[in-house]
């Protein structure tokens, strides 16, 4: 396995934990290990959301201080399905983009 491909594991294993921890029931496919979407989270409701989830990559753009997340652009088919990106942080934070909501309480997160 590739340092890359670590680190992926890595951060579907930490969003797969946040979204558990957030009341998800969360499944992983097994079948394909590439394809438009890494997990598939259902809340107690039946609400189904599926993810794509990217290790979070910064860059500072020429004359910025400042570096800012570098957002992933969704394919043809990922639109369709709305997917919904799930970006995790060095710091093991997950940001979900669009927002997804927190069972318990109905927030975006």
């Amino acid at each position: 396995m590739t340092p890359i491909h670590k680190r992926g594991t890595r951060s579907e294993l930490i969003a797969a934990a946040h979204l558990i921890d957030l009341g998800y029931y969360v499944f992983s496919p097994v079948v394909h290990q590439q394809g438009p979407i890494d997990l598939v989270a259902v809340d107690e409701e039946g609400k189904v959301s599926l993810l794509d989830v990217k290790t979070n990559c910064e860059r500072t753009n020429t004359g910025r201080n400042k570096p800012h997340r570098i957002y992933r652009v969704k394919t043809p088919l990922q639109k369709v399905m709305k997917v919904v990106f799930a970006y995790v942080s060095e710091d093991n934070k997950v940001h979900f983009v669009p927002a997804i909501k927190e069972r318990d309480s109905g927030e975006a997160i």
